[in-house]
């Protein structure tokens, strides 16, 4: 599983099928001993360069929290096949959950929509 700055975050699988998967799942967990999580941003890759989509989806996750994430992929992926991974920034919430800080960047493994 992909992490930095106590976080992790990686798809649950690596393939998924237009017209048979609907979602990519996302497996998200908080190792840290206060409120953190990823916040999920989907880049596909695009003449060997990684591009960002315009959608995210920010995870607080209790002290050792897991938790499954999804992305929907005719609307998130707009029901594109290709090369895909997710950039994380690492984020950092207060008691009542709000953003504090980003404490730093990873890449998921690659995945693929066929």
């Amino acid at each position: 599983m992909a992490s930095g700055f106590g976080v992790s975050a990686n798809p649950t699988k690596a393939n998924h099928k237009i017209g048979e998967d609907k979602v990519v799942r996302i497996a998200v967990q908080n190792h840290n001993d206060f409120i953190a999580g990823p916040n999920l941003i989907p880049q596909r890759k695009e003449g060997g360069k990684w591009v960002t989509l315009k959608t995210n989806s920010p995870n607080p996750l209790n002290p050792g929290e897991k938790f499954y994430d999804q992305f929907d992929i005719k609307e998130s992926f707009g029901n594109k096949k290709g090369t895909y991974r997710f950039n994380v920034d690492a984020e950092r919430y207060d008691k009542q959950g709000n953003h504090v800080e980003t404490i730093g960047t990873f890449s998921t493994s690659e995945f693929y929509i066929k």
